[in-house]
């Protein structure tokens, strides 16, 4: 599971990392808003924390305009703020939960748990994407009712782009995403692992990784 973790605290930050990397998910951080609404609009993620008062765009502010561009994406939004009606403020503009600071990690977590399975992110093991059937317990892919052989990083990308279908995900998001921070930066990694998948896939008369040049890939279930 990948997690978007926006918090200007750089202690907090820091310890919520390390904790949720240990907990099993793979987490990118911003220390400050506009940044933090960069990554956000890159998607990808399947779930995404923010800080209410995370300074250059507020974490409120984040959520909105994903919600206004119908980026249904979990938010859980964390702030000192426990007013009755900061809460029902955050969530009127379309967070999914509302933690109040201080908080323990053991309750993150199952809050992450429990946007996370509303949305229907974590039952989703089988992916139907176009000719495409994956399945992600399995790991195994069809095509067209033709199974199709795939490296384990091969199908980590195939998996990342077909659960983002229709969104254009960049080189450096689907880097972190399957090797997280075993990648040299400015590589052509992603480039040649796509370039198989084409060919795999191609094979069985499915091109449904589009190159959209400059931005990154996205996957075409049409």
């Amino acid at each position: 599971m990948r997690l978007l973790l926006v918090e200007d605290d750089a202690h907090l930050l820091g310890l919520l990392a390390q904790s949720l990397t240990e907990a099993g998910y793979d987490v990118v951080t911003a220390q400050e808003g506009k940044r933090g609404d960069a990554l956000a609009s890159e998607g990808g993620f399947d779930a995404i924390v923010l800080d209410w008062n995370v300074p250059g765009r507020s974490g409120v502010d984040i959520c909105k305009r994903l919600r206004e561009a119908g980026d249904a994406t979990p938010v859980v939004m964390l702030t000192a703020r426990d007013a009755l009606e900061h809460r029902v403020f955050a969530l009127d503009v379309g967070a999914d939960d509302y933690l109040i600071k201080p908080f323990h990690l053991e309750e993150l977590t199952a809050r992450l748990r429990s946007v996370m399975r509303r949305s229907g992110i974590q039952s989703a093991s089988t992916i139907t994407a176009g000719t495409v059937v994956l399945d992600s317990r399995a790991r195994t892919v069809v095509v067209g009712g033709t199974q199709v052989t795939l490296t384990s990083r091969e199908f980590d990308i195939l998996e990342y782009l077909a659960r983002n279908a229709g969104i254009v995900l960049s080189r450096e998001s689907i880097e972190s995403h399957v090797w997280g921070s075993a990648f040299e930066a400015n590589s052509n990694v992603v480039d040649v692992f796509v370039a198989r998948l084409r060919r795999k896939l191609g094979a069985l008369n499915c091109d449904a990784i589009e190159t959209l040049r400059g931005h990154g890939y996205r996957f075409n279930s049409n």
